[in-house]
């Protein structure tokens, strides 16, 4: 299967819960930028939580992302319910594309007399 990932402007992070003595987890929320724009929370946990640190929110981001299930009932009598989460594992910042110059493909600008004609 292929990773899952996705783009979009980081808008929220929470601080680092420490949930039991040995889980810890920390939220953040992008929204991507499409016809319909969709908020999505995402969960970093144990040794992935300062994943987040250093991107400040309005940056785009890409997440890379784990989609996790679990059953859950709260006792015989209650109905069978379905949680899913988002683990992130990765994340990078989107870099914008570079602009486009008019220098030709070799590097050197037309018109010039660069000669890149080198001896080696």
């Amino acid at each position: 299967m292929e990773p899952l990932k996705t783009i979009g402007k980081l808008k929220r992070v929470t601080e680092i819960q420490q949930i039991t003595d040995t889980f810890k987890k920390r939220e953040f929320v992008i929204e991507t930028d499409e016809q319909y724009p969709q908020t999505i929370g995402f969960e970093i946990i144990q040794d992935k939580v300062n994943l987040i640190d250093g991107y400040n929110v309005g940056e785009i981001i890409e997440v890379f992302f784990n989609l996790r299930g679990r059953e859950w009932q709260k006792d015989a009598s209650s109905p069978m319910r379905v949680f899913n989460s988002l683990h992130a594992w990765r994340i990078q910042k989107v870099q914008n594309e570079a602009p486009a110059t008019d220098a030709p493909a070799g590097g050197a600008p037309s018109g010039s007399n660069f000669d890149d004609d080198l001896p080696f």
